[in-house]
């Protein structure tokens, strides 16, 4: 079943500000590439205890959504890089926004 945004937008905010957390913390980072949960805090400037973004990871790891590697990692399963895609809008592996370093000539 596909994810629709409606669906997505009914998330409670803890977990679309989650989801949303991934692809701009590390605009590089590719699908299936997990995060901290120390950097999930961070990515969320304090908007939740580091307690309470752990629990929301570990309630999405419980539905499928991530899974939780040596107790510190959220990865982001299939169908959460679905929900990160819906809750962003986008692609859920987003582009660098830096402009490449220019070349010297001499």
């Amino acid at each position: 079943m596909p994810i629709t945004t409606e669906y997505a937008e009914s998330l409670p905010a803890i977990y679309r500000d989650i989801l949303a957390a991934f692809p701009r913390f590390d605009p590089t980072r590719k699908v299936g590439y997990g995060l901290a949960f120390q950097s999930l805090y961070s990515a969320l400037n304090g908007k939740y205890n580091l307690g309470d973004i752990k629990l929301a990871c570990e309630q999405m790891a419980q539905a499928g959504v991530m899974e939780i590697r040596n107790t510190i990692f959220a990865m982001p399963t299939q169908i959460g890089e679905e929900l990160i895609a819906a809750v962003t809008g986008g692609d859920p592996a987003a582009k660098a926004g830096v402009p490449p370093f220019p070349v010297m000539h001499n």
